[in-house]
């Protein structure tokens, strides 16, 4: 699922194009995000499918929710800063705080989380908010660094080998010019900090034990947590 061959629509071409032509090429991490975008647009695929609206929380610079556009999907994303490649590209973004968006209630039918739940000061105040403007039953496709995997290299924020060793506070001593609120050690711990979700499944490309090594993990939303669908979408934003 995180390695097969990835369908491709007719815009996708020409839409990495555009994104190259705004970042840094240099920049290997920067230069892959479109491609990271149909991966995971073809991995979600397999737990809701498109066409469905769905959110991007903590998108960057809007390569993600591009692809995940191409795809048939109806992406909208949330970001508490602007970002210039994003609007050049055309995605369609929100400026917000995760932990409290202007959309109304059950009008998600999924979410995709990459590499942003490591930042979250209050993960579960965020979980709740995203319980909300979901309907039920809903997907969230979540990436985040498992801390088990860098123990023993360079963290993959700041390149400093043996970091992820140290408690969470000596962590954010040891590195205070950009902020990481915590790296997760367990499944456990992720689904416990985003508890309106339950995990679903859990992919990895070893064999390692899945309980703390993974690539990326699907969570489903709880029975119970539930909100009535509002028609008209979104809140009107001033």
């Amino acid at each position: 699922m995180l390695d097969g061959e990835f369908k491709q629509y007719a815009h996708d071409a020409r839409n990495e194009s555009a994104y190259r032509a705004l970042i840094d090429p240099n920049d290997p991490f920067v230069a892959a995000r479109y491609f990271e975008g149909i991966r995971w647009r073809n991995v979600l695929a397999a737990f809701t499918p498109a066409p469905a609206r769905l959110l991007d929380v903590g998108a960057g610079d809007g390569a993600i929710e591009l692809a995940l556009s191409a795809g048939g999907y109806s992406a909208y994303s949330v970001e508490p800063l602007w970002n210039d490649v994003a609007r050049r590209l055309g995605v369609r973004r929100v400026i917000a705080d995760a932990e409290s968006l202007p959309f109304r209630c059950g009008v998600f039918d999924a979410l995709v989380c990459l590499e942003t739940l490591e930042h979250l000061v209050r993960p579960r105040a965020v979980a709740s908010e995203l319980a909300r403007v979901t309907v039920p039953n809903a997907v969230m496709l979540l990436t985040t660094p498992p801390r088990w995997r860098f123990a023993f290299r360079r963290d993959p924020h700041f390149g400093i080998r043996g970091l992820l060793l140290l408690p969470t506070s000596l962590q954010r001593r040891a590195a205070p010019e950009h902020f990481v609120d915590r790296i997760y050690g367990s499944v456990k711990q992720i689904e416990r900090a985003l508890s309106p979700f339950h995990v679903e499944r859990v992919l990895s490309r070893t064999r390692t034990p899945r309980r703390w090594f993974w690539d990326a993990i699907v969570l489903r939303k709880r029975p119970g947590h539930s909100h009535s669908i509002v028609l008209g979408g979104f809140e009107e934003m001033s």
